[in-house]
């Protein structure tokens, strides 16, 4: 298993697709004595990234999974339509992970020292059900029913890490690092995490002659992830429907319709989603710490973990209100709907200020955001001939929009460098929206420059003009603006389903369209950040004097600090429509198989992600997060959309069988 994206700052290695884009074709693979080839011999010519090949052979982390799942139940009928019913279950994944960093490259530049670890994960969850169901009809029209219930959830993780280093087999007269710290030493780690959660619900349901329909239900959540004075939490939800389609006036103008209903609904949801132990500030081993002006000979402890014991639940209210239509005895059916959808008190970690030290970020309940829509479905099938056919289509928009944030302060998010962001939650703009310079074109010439807003001293024909955005007459950051987000305008989709004899046909498209992507890759080998490969389009579409491009700057080191400036050179329109799955099957006549006693036998071939339309020019545009975001998990929506080299999306093929005996 090997890191599929990012350049390893999430933890899990660098992607082997990023450093085979940056890697030069003027470096071999191998040297004369078969090992591989890392620094050439003028890096500053060449560049430093990683041999992908020996990236790809050198990196050895195996994971296996183990799960053992099941739940036992009882029933109890109390009197007639009143039941008893007790569920538990158990759910207990162990994981085992071996990963060997095996030195190797240049100077023991890679990987040095070599180490390997091995890491046990047990993750115990128990979920305990209880419930209290009554169901009861009057007069053969007025149907109720009522449940009353409880929800226990119990999560044991039991963690249990090893490794060695520097094996002397390989590195045999390397005993210290640079720090001081023997690195010979083994170590062993035995960690323990525990959260619970604990529910009350009631759920009340009525429906008048199938025609006039209500429900109500009430939660009262406690989780342990929040402290003692804001573990719980209560939650409604409410919906009411009308099925016109069953009135007998209506049927009796409107025969055509089988069903008609309008129904609206309101509901609320709570989150509790931010690790285990967010309000306790935890301490740990292993700082440095000083007497006066002199280090102290041992290191000490402080804390690693900000808690905040403020901190509690994020709550969701959705409204939606619907309509569903089916006519020709249901052959074309449709749902309507539209929902308004806001969250409160979201959890968000605030970056603190770098004179607070290392402690990771706290949560705080910082804002509220809101999500508007419509969302269609239509479902087509026509099962009464030889010819059978079926479609199923999906349209959704989604607007996004932050309503509120902690003192107003806006976030950064989506790191591209160190210390550099791409995007910004801000009030009035959606969640993670890129937050970059605006690209105009290329400066052609020195009165193109003169008559520009100032840039810096050292802008040069051939290099990226920005646009003046608050016409300060300078460049600064000032001048960033929003130019859109990860999340898309709408999403959509079809299914095809097509039955002819003994011979069935499907596929599957999905699109989205108004989704952004940043190319920090891009960002990385066409902005000349060091001495990396190219792009082809680097070369065909390269300023190269006046009235050569517009869209690619001058080839230059000098001028890559100017024309590597996060901006809209490196945001793509990342829409697309792919071809997810088409199937072609042959199912063979019960009568061939009666005398090996098999009821059914179908045969089928199929492909998965063989076509994809899209403008582009990454790898993949249905990509949304890296390996990189490991380290910032917490900031969720905020760091979408930002393509480190991802491994593409494969294209599979398989053939199958489907035997019942």
């Amino acid at each position: 298993m090997v890191g599929s994206s990012g350049d390893g700052y999430g933890g899990n290695g660098g992607s082997v697709v990023r450093y085979a884009l940056f890697r030069t074709p003027a470096i071999p693979i191998y040297n004369d004595d078969g090992t591989y080839t890392d620094l050439p011999q003028y890096p500053q010519f060449f560049g430093d990234g990683y041999n992908p090949v020996a990236l790809a052979a050198n990196t050895d982390n195996k994971e296996k999974l183990f799960r053992v799942f099941g739940n036992l139940y009882g029933e109890y009928k109390i009197i007639k339509g009143l039941k008893f019913k007790s569920d538990i279950g158990l759910d207990v994944i162990i994981t085992e992970d071996k990963r060997f960093d095996e030195n190797y490259g240049t100077n023991l530049r890679i990987n040095s020292p070599s180490v390997l670890t091995e890491t046990n994960i047990t993750n115990t969850n128990i979920v305990w059900d209880n419930t209290l169901n009554y169901i009861k009809t009057f007069g053969g029209v007025h149907n109720f029913s009522f449940l009353l219930g409880t929800e226990a959830i119990s999560s044991n993780i039991i963690t249990q890490a090893a490794s060695d280093r520097n094996f002397p087999d390989q590195i045999s007269n390397l005993r210290f690092l640079g720090n001081g710290l023997n690195v010979m030493a083994r170590t062993a780690t035995e960690g323990q995490q525990q959260w619970a959660l604990f529910s009350l619900f009631a759920n009340v349901n009525y429906n008048y002659d199938s025609r006039y329909l209500f429900s109500f239900n009430v939660r009262r959540d406690g989780s342990s992830r929040f402290g003692e004075n804001n573990r719980y939490a209560n939650f409604y939800s409410g919906s009411a429907g009308w099925n016109i389609a069953n009135e007998k006036w209506f049927q009796d103008i409107l025969p055509a319709f089988s069903t008609l209903k309008i129904r609206t609904s309101f509901g609320q949801l709570g989150n509790q989603d931010i690790g285990n132990y967010p309000w306790a500030s935890l301490v740990g081993r292993d700082y440095n710490y000083v007497f006066g002006d002199q280090p102290a000979s041992n290191q000490g402890y402080t804390i690693k973990t900000r808690g905040n014991e403020n901190v509690k639940w994020e709550s969701s209210t959705q409204f939606d209100a619907g309509l569903d239509i089916g006519i020709l005895q249901n052959r074309l059916t449709m749902s309507l709907d539209y929902f308004i959808k806001t969250t409160t008190d979201m959890l968000i970690p605030i970056p603190l200020p770098l004179i607070g030290g290392s402690a990771t970020t706290p949560f705080v309940n910082a804002g509220s955001v809101q999500n508007t829509g419509i969302e269609l479905e239509f479902n087509y099938r026509n099962n009464q001939h030889k010819f059978k056919y079926n479609f199923v289509g999906n349209f959704a928009t989604l607007n996004n929009k932050v309503l509120s944030l902690d003192n107003g302060a806006p976030v950064p998010g989506g790191r591209i460098d160190n210390g550099i962001y791409a995007t910004l939650t801000e009030v009035g703009h959606p969640i993670g929206s890129f937050y970059l310079y605006q690209m105009e074109g290329i400066f052609q010439n020195d009165a193109d420059i003169f008559k520009h807003a100032y840039q810096g001293n050292y802008i040069r024909p051939g290099d990226v003009k920005f646009k003046d955005q608050n016409g300060d007459g300078v460049i600064d950051e000032k001048d960033r603006t929003f130019l859109g987000s990860a999340i898309p305008t709408f999403t959509y989709g079809l299914t095809t389903n097509l039955q002819y004899g003994n011979f069935d046909f499907s596929v599957f498209f999905q699109g989205s369209y108004g989704n952004k992507e940043y190319l920090q890759v891009n960002q990385d080998i066409e902005g000349f950040y060091r001495a990396f490969n190219v792009t082809q389009r680097v070369y065909d579409e390269r300023w190269h004097g006046e009235g050569t491009s517009n869209t690619m700057p001058r080839v230059s080191w000098l001028g890559s600090t100017n024309n590597k400036t996060p901006s809209s050179r490196f945001l793509e329109d990342a829409s697309y429509l792919r071809m997810k799955n088409i199937q072609l099957g042959y199912t063979f006549s019960s009568r061939l198989m009666q005398g090996a006693h098999i009821k059914s036998l179908r045969i089928y071939v199929s492909a998965q992600n063989l076509l994809t339309f899209t403008k582009y020019t990454g790898l993949d545009p249905e990509m949304h997060i890296s390996d990189n975001v490991k380290n910032e998990t917490t900031q969720g929506d905020m760091t979408a959309g930002i393509d480190w080299g991802t491994y593409p999306s494969a294209k599979s093929y398989f053939f199958g069988i489907n035997l019942n005996f």
